[in-house]
């Protein structure tokens, strides 16, 4: 068998909307990926249906927002071993709304609905990116779950530093170079990225970073190198499943 071609994409939240990062992921005769990665294409998408669009041709998408909402008090199980696996780095790991709170329009109305729902109140980060929790929620069914699929960037990264959660916030320097180091050894025009795409103002250069990060995800996931968090996820009240794909270790 010939080495295999697949298109795959991270996808993750910026204040233009969307940033899509388009990767071309090489499978090799023995079933591993052909490293380093190609970036093909990063865009800004307004709407997340503008994105399903985009990636139509994609094997996999990984996006970086909630898939699949609580309806009551239990939290998201993948949450829960997500802040597990990533110990300092658990804050990172914010509680989704639950979905009636995605009728709200207002932040005391989604606390409200979330205090009476869930028994305590909704943080604002929750509440900033509601928008596009909406988005996703209203375009994806259980099928489409099986090219469009949940991650978290830090727990990609944290696999891909051996399985050590990483140092440092992201917000700051330090956690910038942190990530541009990991990801330099998958994407070697990371850096190159960074400086062309992140001079757009409604992009910043943690988001491409976070939209790198799932791509190689996707990658991983392509290929068999992947798994969930938890083991076997529960399903919503839409049918979605609730989990976080995970990737495997790079050797």
């Amino acid at each position: 068998m010939n080495p295999q071609a697949h298109k795959v994409a991270g996808v993750d939240g910026c204040k233009g909307g969307w940033v899509v990062a388009l990767v071309s992921a090489t499978v090799e005769e023995t079933g591993a990926l052909r490293y380093p990665l190609a970036v093909e294409d990063i865009r800004i998408s307004p709407h997340f249906a503008d994105v399903l669009l985009r990636t139509y041709d994609c094997k996999l998408v990984c996006v970086d927002i909630p898939i699949g909402l609580s309806d009551g008090p239990e939290p998201r199980a993948c949450d829960t071993a997500a802040r597990k696996l990533l110990g300092r780095r658990a804050s990172s790991v914010f509680t989704p709304p639950v979905r009636p709170c995605l009728s709200a329009r207002s932040y005391s109305d989604a606390a409200e609905i979330h205090r009476k729902r869930a028994g305590k109140g909704l943080s604002k980060q929750s509440f900033f990116i509601m928008d596009k929790i909406r988005q996703v929620d209203e375009l994806l069914t259980p099928a489409m779950q099986t090219r469009v699929r949940e991650i978290h960037p830090e727990v990609t990264l944290c696999a891909l530093n051996g399985n050590r959660p990483l140092g440092h916030n992201k917000r700051i320097l330090a956690g910038r170079n942190e990530r541009i180091a990991l990801l330099a050894g998958i994407f070697p025009a990371t850096v190159g990225v960074i400086e062309g795409v992140g001079k757009a103002r409604e992009v910043g250069a943690d988001d491409i970073l976070d939209a790198l990060a799932a791509a190689w995800t996707a990658a991983q996931a392509v290929v068999g190198q992947a798994a969930t968090l938890p083991e076997h996820p529960e399903r919503d009240g839409k049918g979605l499943r609730m989990e976080i794909l995970t990737p495997a270790p790079r050797p």
